[in-house]
């Protein structure tokens, strides 16, 4: 108990740290190699923020220890904020709907008539997602898109694997490291190491789709290995930079009711 305590902390305090967007990009590096590290999260987070107002419909796979269940979803997201889905499972039946902001959520468990209010943290998303990830994570998992959040008491580093950069940004005793194309600056990879260097969580993106100067995942990966859990989310069609995007959640008026901290 007390090791999962320690650990949903920890995440909390970068998810609260990548929630208020603390981004230093724009802070003018003396170090080279940290210059270097700076101008490509640059062009990463610029690329990223072509890909905007997206519908997308697909299928969605959760398997953990005590769960393995499919089904089709569809997704609305307008950066920086929200995040809407709707998933459905076998022969159609409605099983959930959410709105995820960086202030509040609405869930609707629509097998159990039960709709859910409260705050994304991790531990609240985890519960109701069954994947234990930030706000932001959420955003880029359901995007197919990633944005690095760079903070001030970041300690920066990188390396080279062929085609790609490989950055490492460590904060307190947790170092983020993402696989950076070198020719279109797409993220392919990126996961969180504790201070022992064991991976807590990661998230894939492949099978991409160009648009403009930018690209984005039709296929998103995401494993807690020591969990032994897994998220899928595979896109089969993509609209984006729509005018319209609702986020509203429906539900009956005579649900059972909760509020979460």
């Amino acid at each position: 108990m007390k090791k999962f305590a320690s650990f949903t902390f920890i995440l909390l305090l970068i998810s609260l740290s990548i929630n208020a967007q603390e981004d230093t990009v724009q802070t003018e590096e003396i170090d080279p190699v940290k210059a270097e590290i700076s101008k490509i999260i640059k062009e990463v987070n610029k690329r990223s923020a072509e890909v905007d107002n997206i519908l997308s419909e697909g299928e969605i796979k959760i398997k953990t220890p005590k769960l393995d269940e499919s089904g089709s979803i569809e997704i609305h997201v307008k950066k920086k904020d929200d995040v809407w889905f709707k998933i459905e499972g076998p022969l159609g039946i409605d099983a959930a709907t959410g709105h995820f902001n960086r202030k509040r959520f609405v869930f609707f468990d629509d097998l159990n008539d039960v709709v859910t209010t409260g705050t994304p943290t991790i531990l609240n998303i985890g519960t109701l997602t069954r994947i234990r990830c930030t706000f932001d994570d959420m955003l880029n998992a359901f995007s197919g898109t990633v944005r690095i959040p760079k903070g001030k008491k970041d300690e920066l580093s990188m390396s080279e694997e062929g085609s790609q950069y490989v950055l490492s940004l460590k904060r307190g005793t947790i170092t983020r490291k993402y696989w950076v194309d070198k020719n279109n600056y797409s993220v392919y990879k990126y996961l969180y190491l504790n201070k022992s260097g064991q991976t807590l969580i990661s998230f894939e993106f492949s099978n991409f789709s160009n648009y403009g100067t930018s690209s984005y995942a039709r296929k998103v990966e995401i494993r807690r290995p020591k969990q032994r859990e897994y998220f899928k989310i595979t896109m089969e069609e993509v609209n984006l930079n729509q005018s319209y995007l609702d986020f509203k959640v429906d539900y009956p008026s005579d649900v059972r009711m909760r509020a979460w901290k």
